[in-house]
């Protein structure tokens, strides 16, 4: 079996490359009747995107399949419960909910008649942001790559959990097969944001490939793409940093999208909870802002929020539970998870559920409309950088708190991610003051 693994910097089209070798193999007859491609990923955001790349292609139309490789794992051993083993059982005791069937996945996979059973339906395997990859699901992609055909991607200085280690995983996707090293970036040709992006990369003083500029008593670094600088800001007065955030945006045609590592940073949520609310006025009488701002959050946080004007007794009748969630019916997921309470109770007589069940269908509903693509943001939108992984947006704020936390090499790897996101703009503006002196800028 081939394997092809493209290996680059960000914005310099990996995944890009994914889909047109995997496009090619399809041509090629790598597909016979009723089998398809199987895409998998670490994230659903990531298992999105790339579903939404393969659909634009008419060759993989209604055949391929994309997975994160939690759903994979668990349709694996589900259907081949039958050579699950007392030991695998027990090697896999005390893993989580996801890290479970992912264990077991992977010894099922040791098995060849598992592999060419799973080859006989997917018999080209895609695998995008590789690096993420941990034991247990590198376990699933070794498992596969011996019956069938594997097109991978990844770059390991954008792997964000901090303190793991992906030597051995790299070194393992470079010797599996043909290795495809990518130098030109293509998401942006903006001078000043490719060479700050790989100052913080090569771990270099970021403002020494920028132009320090004074104005009004401070001082921003710039560069054609790209703006650093500082804004003092407590929690008892943000005012500086809204400014700064409301400023920037009013300067970029289209929409913006903010960036921050700490998302539950009080300053941050305070301030872009102002930006929507604030007008500004220039010393030339002219005004902007405010601005419309949505937060771009992870299913079970929405979830979460939209169950959080009520407490949910411990177990609960249908009638009770539905009586207390009818105002808030006007939620689409709120009402697909009375929906499906409701039909539990018409076709398996259910008649009472537990808090967590009510939280997992009102999660599951949520879930779905994201994957299906029904949430929808308007006016500008805020992320973690974790979220943002493996996007791209015309124009990027990244909010560096003082809040942010863990090596200078996980700093420097959440900051590259975040700067590399932009494809025409990017301005970093740091909390505090005289911290441009140390990682992940200096």
């Amino acid at each position: 079996m081939s394997f092809d693994f493209f290996e680059g910097a960000a914005g310099t089209g990996k995944t890009h490359n994914l889909v047109g070798r995997a496009a090619e193999l399809v041509e090629g007859g790598a597909l016979g009747a009723g089998q398809k491609v199987l895409a998998l990923t670490f994230m659903n955001g990531a298992r999105r995107r790339l579903d939404s790349r393969l659909g634009e292609r008419p060759v993989f139309r209604r055949r391929f399949d994309c997975q994160t490789f939690d759903v994979f794992a668990r349709t694996l051993t589900a259907r081949r419960r039958s050579l699950v083993t007392q030991a695998m059982l027990a090697q896999t005791d005390g893993l989580n909910e996801f890290d479970r069937p992912c264990a077991l996945a992977g010894s099922l996979l040791e098995y060849e008649l598992v592999r060419r059973w799973v080859a006989r339906s997917f018999p080209l395997v895609l695998v995008d942001e590789a690096q993420d990859l941990d034991d247990h699901r590198l376990r699933i992609l070794q498992g596969l790559a011996p019956s069938s055909l594997i097109v991978s991607a990844a770059d390991a200085f954008q792997c964000l959990q901090n303190g793991r280690d992906t030597a051995a995983l790299m070194s393992w996707l470079e010797a599996a097969g043909d290795t495809h090293r990518l130098t030109q970036v293509r998401r942006t040709d903006r001078p000043g944001l490719l060479a700050a992006a790989l100052a913080v990369r090569d771990g270099r003083d970021i403002k020494t490939v920028l132009t320090a500029n004074a104005y009004d008593g401070r001082t921003t670094w710039n560069g054609a793409g790209f703006r650093l600088t500082e804004a003092q800001a407590t929690n008892a007065n943000p005012a500086l940093l809204v400014w700064s955030i409301a400023n920037d945006i009013s300067q970029r045609q289209g929409p913006v999208v903010i960036l921050t590592p700490d998302a539950s940073n009080a300053i941050v949520r305070t301030a872009l909870g102002t930006v929507q609310t604030k007008q500004h006025t220039r010393k030339n009488g002219a005004t902007f802002g405010p601005y419309q701002l949505t937060w771009d959050r992870h299913d079970n946080e929405e979830a979460d929020e939209l169950l959080a004007p009520i407490t949910l007794p411990e177990s609960a009748s249908y009638a009770d539970l539905r009586a207390l969630l009818a105002p808030l019916g006007g939620k689409a997921a709120i009402a697909q998870a009375i929906n499906h309470m409701d039909r539990l109770r018409r076709v398996h007589g259910r008649t009472a559920f537990t808090a967590t069940q009510v939280t997992e269908f009102v999660r599951d509903a949520v879930r779905s409309r994201s994957r299906l693509g029904f949430v929808q943001h308007r006016g500008h939108v805020a992320m973690t950088i974790q979220r943002a992984k493996n996007r791209e947006f015309p124009n990027v704020i990244v909010l560096w708190p003082h809040t942010v936390t863990g090596s200078a090499e996980h700093l420097r790897r959440l900051l590259y991610n975040g700067i590399t996101r932009a494809k025409n703009h990017c301005t970093v503006i740091v909390l505090g003051q005289g911290r441009l002196s140390a990682p992940p800028f200096a």
